[in-house]
C-alpha cells in the first residue's frame, strides 16, 4: 500500500450531508512529496466536508509542528504551526479547476486529499520561523544570541539619522 493511499475517501459512496474526516501526517507523509519543504513534522488535519448533490465543501483544519531551525538564534525548534483552509468541489466534466474551486467528473467515485493536505500545510508555515518561546520552561532558543540581538536593536534605535538635506526642510509650513 502506498503511503499517500490512506487519503482516499469514497467520495461518490458517502451520502449527501456532513462528514468528519481524521488524519494524521508525519514524516512518511512529507517523504512521499518530492523536494518537500517540510520533513520533520506531526499534524492532526481535521476535515469537514459538506457533501451536496452537485458540489462539495471542504473546511481543513491543521494543527501540528515542525522541527525546524529558528530565524533569530539558528537553534532547532519545534514550530508550532495551525490554519483553516477551505475547499470547494464541483461536479462538472469541462469545467476547469483554479486556486478556489475544484471541478470533478460526476462519476468520480474517489477522491485522494493528500495533495490538498500538504498544500494547505505548507501554507500554515509563517515566513519568519520563529515564536515566543520566552514564556516557556526550558525555551529551545539560543537566550544569549537573543540578547545580543536586543541589544543591537537598542543601539539602532537610539542613533538618530541626520541628513543635512532633510534639515532644511524642516522649518517650512504647508499653508491652504
Amino acid at each position: 500500500m502506498k503511503v499517500l493511499d490512506q487519503y482516499t475517501i469514497p467520495y461518490k459512496g458517502m451520502g449527501n450531508g456532513i462528514h468528519n474526516l481524521e488524519f494524521d501526517i508525519d514524516n512518511n507523509f512529507f517523504s512521499a512529496f518530492e523536494a518537500s519543504h517540510l520533513d520533520n513534522g506531526k499534524f492532526k488535519v481535521s476535515i469537514e466536508m459538506d457533501k451536496r448533490y452537485d458540489s462539495s465543501v471542504f473546511i481543513f483544519q491543521i494543527i501540528g509542528s515542525t522541527n525546524t531551525s529558528c530565524d533569530r538564534c539558528l537553534e532547532s525548534i519545534d514550530l508550532p504551526m495551525q490554519g483553516e483552509f477551505k475547499l470547494h468541489v464541483k461536479h462538472n466534466a469541462d469545467g476547469e479547476s483554479d486556486d478556489e474551486i475544484m471541478y470533478i467528473h460526476p462519476e468520480t467515485s474517489t477522491l485522494n486529499l493528500s495533495q490538498f493536505i500538504y498544500e494547505f500545510t505548507l501554507l500554515c508555515m509563517p515566513l519568519v520561523k520563529k515564536y515566543d518561546c520566552e514564556e516557556e520552561i526550558d525555551p529551545p532558543c539560543n537566550l544569549d544570541v537573543l540578547d545580543k540581538l536586543d541589544q543591537d536593536q537598542n543601539v539602532i534605535m537610539e542613533e538618530e539619522p541626520t541628513n543635512g538635506i532633510w534639515d532644511s526642510l524642516n522649518g517650512l509650513k504647508l499653508d491652504k
